[in-house]
């Protein structure tokens, strides 16, 4: 990304230069409007967005923000109580201290005041009504007068609660965040990446995305999360928070989440302190984050200043800059996902961002490429995307070598040489050759796996072996090996003894389109057995004609009723490090089936932190709290407890 130096801009250009670069920005940051609080599918990073914005403002001469818009249409629209605004930003130290100069100017000229520094969750902006004590209504900031009405889809949220204890007031507005945590972001990510599809970029995304479906059911199967921070109206007699403090222990005390670590401050000094333990902790936190928020403690501070259309004068969102690196994109390749969707790849010359080593980022499609604009041997800029994912965020044009050519995306498969299709809507190519040999091993690769049928020792290595040879096809062809296949002995008695691994398992291994963890544990349950799975609606004729091909060599994967249901009920859950035997996916399936929630960050909520080999910051966060630290051992012993 070429920076815009726009302030400098302004002066140089003519004023007719500078009309025309106006009707641009305002027509581009419209169209990344409607792609963010709309679609939830950015195109460009959040500081390529706000240079954008800057730009304008600084050519409009004038200060004023935009709240934005994510009404998308789909929805029922219901008009706020209070308006929901947005805020102010601030993009460096400087601004930040000359936010809290002016409000300090503004408010009498006192030197100290009290400050609440949060962090900035990254999610998508929500406010819940609570009338007489029972919650009656979600909606989402929409364009801060009225917004979409969410609330089948937020009362999905496992941890909100669906009413307030006595004492609450009559009609209360809460207002924070739904967001998606890093570990259930992971999970999602995991299981579209095993099944060859485009994962998400970010947490902020996908959380968006979720929120806007129309169907609660489907809504449910990815598990949200809410954290309320703030108010809107109150009517009744009960005495509203008169501080940013207060309210926070209010919010914990009607039982609703809130926000669990924040920091008060009282000079600008300290307040930058905050804001950059913010930063050095973000790394650590289990939810999303891409700034901290500064606000005025004081309630009646807050009123005195008041609010313009669009942000109150007494908050700021500081943005952490992202942390970017520059490499050169050596080549870009193909891989062929289990269910055909091929994906392009950026091979990069190693670099290290974040603490970690990058050589490869996805570049999600073919789409991605051109809109980039992407060619061998550019320089590139890489951010990793949500904190998590590597993601290149544009191309150094001044370094471009002359002569670079376009990349043009192959018409046939790399593995197998079949014509590549498109279907009309869809960003993904796909090989529909369902023998194609890259989709077969990863078929296997995924049955295989712990989380699948657990097949111990079948790696990548031999699965490319024995699918080059032609002695596997399918996974049912895992069934009829024999020593003279080049298997050992030991070999064949891990596959023998998959055949009866528990059946939520085997049918997440067998990678149906649409099926994952969960799905296929619900499935199991209704099922009962393999046999019965042929009758389960949905099925393709070619997954009908594997599972008769199974059940006929003798596979027969156990319905496993759960392990001391109920025997947690109520019990928070969260696990750091590596088991000793069970897997992560595992060890939440069988802590989730005996009533418990597993939580993605220790909170003064959480009853156990189960940790293994490798245990980081949540397991320091356990020991701060005072949380009880058990092993796996200990895990297994509670779960069989009546």
């Amino acid at each position: 990304m070429v920076v815009i130096l726009f302030f400098s801009f302004v002066q140089a250009v003519g004023a007719a230069d500078s009309d025309e670069r106006l009707r641009w920005l305002r027509t581009e940051i419209a169209r990344h409007d409607e792609l963010y609080f709309k679609k939830a599918a950015p195109e460009i990073s959040d500081a390529e967005y706000d240079t954008l914005k800057r730009e304008m403002r600084a050519l409009e001469k004038t200060q004023a923000q935009t709240v934005g818009d994510d009404r998308s249409g789909a929805f029922p629209t219901y008009r706020h109580r209070e308006p929901m605004l947005s805020l102010e930003k601030a993009y460096s130290e400087a601004e930040l201290r000359a936010f809290i100069d002016r409000v300090q100017r503004a408010a009498g000229g006192r030197q100290e005041m009290t400050w609440v520094i949060e962090p900035k969750f990254d999610g998508l902006a929500v406010s819940v009504t609570y009338e007489g004590g029972k919650l009656v209504r979600a909606v989402t900031r929409g364009n801060g007068l009225e917004g979409d009405d969410v609330t089948a889809n937020v009362l999905t949220i496992a941890d909100l609660p669906r009413t307030l204890p006595a004492g609450c007031p009559d009609v209360v507005e809460v207002r924070g965040e739904v967001y998606m945590s890093y570990a259930e972001y992971n999970r999602i990510n995991a299981e579209r990446a095993e099944a060859g599809e485009e994962v998400f970029a970010h947490p902020r995304n996908l959380a968006a995305g979720t929120l806007k479906q129309r169907d609660p059911a489907e809504v449910a199967k990815r598990r949200l999360s809410i954290v309320f921070y703030g108010l809107g109206a109150w009517q009744g007699a009960a005495t509203a928070p008169v501080s940013q403090q207060a309210l926070h222990v209010q919010v914990r005390a009607w039982g609703l989440p809130g926000v669990e670590s924040f920091a008060v401050a009282s000079t600008a000094d300290e307040v930058w302190a905050a804001v950059e333990r913010v930063g050095r902790q973000r790394a650590s936190l289990g939810f999303p984050t891409d700034g901290a928020v500064v606000k005025i403690d004081a309630v009646a501070a807050q009123r005195a200043l008041g609010a313009s259309d669009e942000a109150p004068h007494w908050a700021v969102a500081y943005k952490f800059p992202p942390e970017r690196v520059t490499t050169r994109l050596r080549a870009i390749t193909l891989q062929v996902g289990r269910t055909g969707v091929v994906t392009p790849v950026a091979e990069l010359e190693t670099v290290k961002i974040g603490g970690t080593t990058i050589a490869r980022a996805t570049l999600h499609n073919e789409d991605e490429i051109a809109r980039r604009d992407l060619r061998v041997g550019d320089f590139v800029y890489v951010e990793k995307a949500g904190e998590i994912i590597p993601a290149i965020a544009g191309v150094d044009l001044s370094r471009r070598v002359p002569g670079a050519e376009v990349f043009a995306f192959p018409d046939k498969c790399p593995s197998c040489e079949t014509t590549l299709v498109r279907v009309e809507g869809e960003a993904a190519v796909r090989c529909p050759n369902s023998r194609c040999g890259a989709q077969v091993r990863r078929r296997v690769e995924h049955f295989a796996s712990p989380d699948g049928a657990g097949i111990k020792g079948l790696g990548p290595v031999l699965i490319e072996t024995l699918v080059t040879a032609g002695k596997v096809g399918s996974v049912a062809d895992l069934y009829r090996l024999k020593r003279e296949d080049g298997v050992s002995a030991a070999m064949l008695s891990e596959i023998e003894r998959s055949k009866q691994v528990e059946l939520g398992r085997f049918i997440f291994g067998l990678g149906f389109p649409g099926v994952g963890q969960k799905a296929a544990e619900e499935m199991a349950a209704r099922v009962g057995s393999l046999t019965a799975l042929m009758e389960e609606a949905g099925l393709s004729e070619e997954s009908r004609a594997l599972i008769v091909e199974l059940v006929k060599l003798g596979v027969n994967p156990q319905a496993v009723m759960a392990v001391a249901s109920g025997s947690l009920a109520g019990k928070t859950v969260v696990l750091t490090g590596t088991l000793p035997t069970w897997s992560r996916a595992e060890a939440t399936r069988r802590i989730e089936a005996a009533g418990a929630k597993v939580a993605g960050s220790v909170s003064r909520k959480t009853d156990w932190v189960v940790a293994g080999e490798g245990a980081g910051a949540k397991l320091e966060d356990a020991h701060t709290l005072g949380i009880m630290v058990i092993d796996e051992a200990r895990l297994r012993s509670l779960l069989e407890e009546k």
